[in-house]
């Protein structure tokens, strides 16, 4: 079943009584693949047509989107696989309810500086998003390369692409900073206009976090949204140029399918032609990147280093929206 289908089968099989109390969505407006997957709920009316009245509330990145949820301001956080241990080992009142993508994080310096491998940053200042995912995997990487004295600064990705856009094409030397750690799609919009050049990129793990709130007092809300997010996917993967371009227009940074396709390429639902290609649930890789997630926040004493994160992930939502979804398209090919 191709996505155009969804909302015409969906408006005929969403009885108008479920539209429910608004959801607020925290999101990162720079950070795609996610904010293709916000467009196709917003844009593309997935989450209306599920009887879902959404206000999408945008971060720059997963730290003040933790805080916003810690003083009770969002009910479901589209986050990376480390931003939300942190929140979920400081409040009870969060839970992982799916797999969300994969995404690349990376290291980056300019184009022409003299630091060519990881352990060249030996000594010097590196800039980004502190709390995210990407700092856990700069840091692992540094590790690997035996780079010491290294001192963090924080710069988020909004804050990164004003920099490099001020230095330009082919600099030795950003103000500031001597190397940059990111999450896509900037730095790949950095490599292609010269801007940055890498040292490396690994994969993290990203989430779906959901309020106990919705879990146990508002589950309908909850499945409905969820079936929202995987037509969300299917909504992509059918034409990524449009997505993109409404993933554009919201997040008003300047990126090409190019671009956008590469952010995109770890990613095995970019592919997905129907709902059963997905793959939401997480796998054993997925837990082990959590729990590396964990041990990095413990090893800074920022989280218990016994803090169980398989027992704070709940994916009943996600399969009974898959459920649900599967009945409907059974409906109406009776």
């Amino acid at each position: 079943m191709r996505a155009c289908s969804f909302l015409i089968i969906i408006s005929l099989l969403v009885p108008t009584q479920l539209w429910a109390e608004k959801i607020r969505l925290g999101w990162q407006t720079p950070w795609a693949v996610q904010g293709q997957l916000v467009m196709g709920m917003r844009e593309g009316g997935l989450a209306e047509a599920e009887g879902l009245d959404i206000d999408y509330v945008g971060f720059s990145y997963g730290a003040p989107l933790n805080q916003a949820a810690l003083a009770g301001s969002v009910d479901i956080l589209l986050t990376a696989d480390q931003p939300a241990v942190a929140l979920m080992s400081r409040s009870d009142d969060y839970q992982i309810v799916s797999r969300m993508m994969y995404n690349r994080v990376c290291i980056y310096v300019p184009t022409d500086s003299g630091l060519q491998n990881p352990g060249d940053v030996s000594g010097k200042v590196l800039g980004g998003p502190i709390g995210a995912a990407a700092e856990r995997v700069a840091a692992r990487v540094l590790a690997e390369h035996q780079a010491s004295d290294v001192r963090y600064v924080q710069l988020d990705m909004t804050a990164q692409n004003a920099l490099l856009a001020s230095h330009g094409p082919g600099a030795d030397a950003w103000a500031g900073v001597d190397a940059l750690f990111g999450f896509d799609p900037l730095p790949a919009f950095f490599a292609e206009a010269k801007l940055a050049r890498m040292l490396s990129c690994a994969p993290v793990v990203s989430v779906v976090v959901a309020s106990r709130d919705l879990i146990e007092n508002r589950s309908d809300e909850l499945k409905r949204f969820m079936a929202a997010f995987a037509q969300s996917w299917v909504w992509y993967a059918e034409d990524p140029s449009r997505a993109n371009a409404a993933f554009v227009a919201a997040s008003g940074l300047d990126f090409n399918d190019k671009q956008l396709d590469l952010a995109a390429s770890l990613e095995p639902n970019f592919k997905a032609a129907s709902l059963a290609d997905l793959k939401l649930t997480l796998d054993d890789g997925d837990l082990g990147k959590l729990i590396e997630a964990r041990d990095f926040l413990a090893s800074k004493g920022a989280v218990p280093a016994d803090f169980d994160v398989s027992e704070r992930i709940d994916l009943g939502p996600l399969t009974a929206a898959l459920r649900d979804l599967q009945d409907r398209d059974a409906q109406v090919n009776q």
